[in-house]
């Protein structure tokens, strides 16, 4: 899990931090699996803040809210007003930065929008082809390290004016080739 700094409110005893964490990846479908939190607590202790309002985070663009309910008091050991767990996708690179934003309304305690940003783990998008030099009219073997079991592989040669497919959409991990 990865957290926020601070966060400021009205009340200089309140603060607010927002934290990441990184469930699952789903190779596939280049996506990951996060929740946000969004904590609350009072820097000093002996005080209690409740009433009733709304918290909204934004995530990756798009606006969420919770109510928020007098039963929830924010105290010196802090409570999270807000969970929210969702896919991501990623770029077509497979990196992705979430940038997700908070805010409060509430009858005891506002805050202006206040973001933070988290890089989520790579996932790799492409396999590895592993060739050694070869000898003309000579078999020789590929081996294709997958990055997914849903991974296909088309394998093609060029050289000078001639060129060919050695393996189309393969899931083999390993491909035999005689160089023309």
């Amino acid at each position: 899990m990865a957290t926020s700094s601070a966060m400021s409110t009205s009340n200089d005893k309140i603060k607010y931090t927002i934290s990441v964490t990184q469930n699952s990846q789903n190779i596939t479908n280049n996506t990951s699996n996060v929740t946000v939190k969004v904590r609350f607590y009072r820097t000093n202790t002996g005080y209690t803040t409740y009433g009733t309002g709304t918290v909204y985070c934004k995530i990756n663009g798009t606006q969420y809210s919770a109510s928020v309910t007098s039963s929830q008091k924010i105290t010196n050991s802090g409570i999270v007003l807000f969970t929210k767990t969702l896919d991501i996708t990623h770029n077509s690179d497979g990196s992705k930065t979430l940038t997700c934003s908070a805010w409060i309304d509430h009858q005891q305690v506002t805050s202006n929008e206040q973001s933070y940003s988290q890089t989520l783990t790579t996932i790799t998008r492409k396999s590895t082809l592993t060739v050694c030099n070869g000898t003309l009219g000579v078999a020789q073997t590929l081996s294709i390290t997958r990055n997914s079991s849903s991974f296909t592989h088309t394998i093609s040669y060029t050289c000078g004016s001639a060129s060919g497919t050695i393996a189309s959409k393969t899931t083999g991990t390993s491909v035999s080739f005689t160089p023309p």
